[in-house]
């Protein structure tokens, strides 16, 4: 099933966020973006897991952060899973933010829309993100003639997916 959303919301989020950024980009010129050691984010991988309830898979992927305009490699930690008590994107971003501790809110990073949600942090030369989605879970259909926030289902028949991105920016 492919993943539907209010996509013009989520694109004017992202080519603000992008904009905004290319002004300060020419400030960070020179810096480069790497993923946390491999160990810290198998760690991070494993306390998300246990804070939310859903199985997660550590591995490193692309990053672009939004804001610098800065692209590098992440930590990328995903996973999925239905039949949760979550009622909103919110609530499953700050149960998985329980895993990074004392990290700073960074409000630039983040993003709002009808099924889905980006919260950004920072601590020292870090950056977290932390992205929640929801779409019909197993066996529960929508209208294709409405947005997908108009499906009204219950949260135990959303399907919710998150993903976090943790990179440490350094000079090259």
């Amino acid at each position: 099933m492919a993943l539907r959303s209010d996509a013009p919301t989520w694109l004017a989020a992202i080519l603000a966020c992008g904009l905004w950024g290319m002004a300060s980009a020419s400030a960070q010129q020179g810096a480069t973006l790497r993923p946390i050691p491999a160990a810290e984010c198998q760690r991070l991988a494993a306390q998300t897991q246990e804070a939310v309830g859903i199985k997660t898979a550590a591995s490193e992927d692309d990053f672009t952060d939004l804001v610098s305009g800065i692209d590098g490699r992440s930590c990328h930690i995903t996973g999925s899973a239905s039949d949760l008590a979550i009622a909103t994107p919110a609530e499953l971003i700050g149960k998985a933010a329980r895993a990074l501790g004392d990290w700073r809110s960074d409000p630039a990073r983040d993003a709002v829309g009808p099924n889905g949600s980006e919260k950004g942090y920072v601590q020292g030369n870090r950056i977290a993100t932390i992205q929640a989605n929801w779409e019909p879970g197993p066996g529960v259909t929508c209208s294709d003639q409405e947005p997908l926030s108009a499906c009204k289902i219950a949260p135990q028949q959303r399907l919710w997916n998150l993903v976090i991105d943790v990179v440490e920016q350094a000079a090259k």
